[in-house]
């Protein structure tokens, strides 16, 4: 899936710079600006080592021009309707990121801070998506709301194709940790010992733990075991 990033009308530099960072957090493929009122040589302050973005920005003066190409465009709204209104009825952002994965190109369109998009903007898209807040006040920052999208996004993309953060313990070493913790539970929990080591492979299988933190387990529990003695005892 390739995504573009549209922004209508920006007026911020501060957003606009900030936002250009998100751009480059979250790989976003293309960068579009319809009509910025914002100065984009203020907002590459903001932009750190993401003003080439800023740079490579396709500047175009409408918004059905930057939806060109686009399989699947999404506007996005603080205001979303219950089914009275078609036009605003509203995907949650993850129910969208979920739906725009299988896309070949991604069209998200991020509106003005005052006055965000306007009504005849909104029938440009196929989908609208708001992201739940406080009824209180429900409209978000632009930069914030920009980065609550993207990362929904790059967060399927990466779990699509298999990323994670933490390796997965060996089988082995899970099997070595209990091992040693039926063997100091015999010796201290008496007849409570199956219950406690079974407690503690529910939490290692539950947590979804990473072999890092087994191994840190496996290293505690083993020089206990020793320090108790029986056949781990040097």
């Amino acid at each position: 899936m390739k995504l573009r990033l549209v922004l209508v009308e920006v007026e911020g530099a501060v957003n606009l710079g900030f936002i250009a960072r998100l751009v480059e957090n979250f790989d976003v493929d293309e960068f579009y600006l319809v009509n910025p009122k914002a100065s984009l040589d203020e907002a590459r302050r903001y932009a750190a080592r993401a003003s080439h973005r800023l740079e490579n920005a396709v500047i175009t003066g409408s918004l059905r021009n930057a939806l060109e190409g686009a399989t699947l465009r999404a506007c996005t709204s603080a205001h979303y309707s219950r089914g009275r209104d078609m036009l605003r009825v509203a995907m949650s952002p993850w129910e969208f990121a979920k739906r725009a994965v299988g896309e070949e190109l991604v069209a998200l369109v991020m509106g003005r801070e005052s006055t965000g998009l306007r009504r005849d903007e909104l029938s440009e898209c196929d989908v609208l998506v708001t992201i739940p807040a406080s009824e209180k006040y429900r409209a978000l920052n632009l930069s914030n709301a920009t980065a609550i999208l993207l990362y929904e996004i790059y967060k399927y993309k990466i779990i699509k194709a298999g990323w994670s953060p933490r390796m997965p313990p060996d089988r082995h070493r899970v099997e070595l940790l209990l091992k040693y913790a039926s063997h100091i539970a015999s010796i201290v929990a008496g007849d409570r010992a199956y219950d406690a080591v079974r407690a503690l492979r529910n939490l290692v299988s539950r947590a979804g733990a990473s072999a890092e933190e087994v191994d840190s387990l496996l290293f505690l529990f083993s020089r206990i075991a020793r320090r108790l003695g029986g056949p781990w005892k040097k």
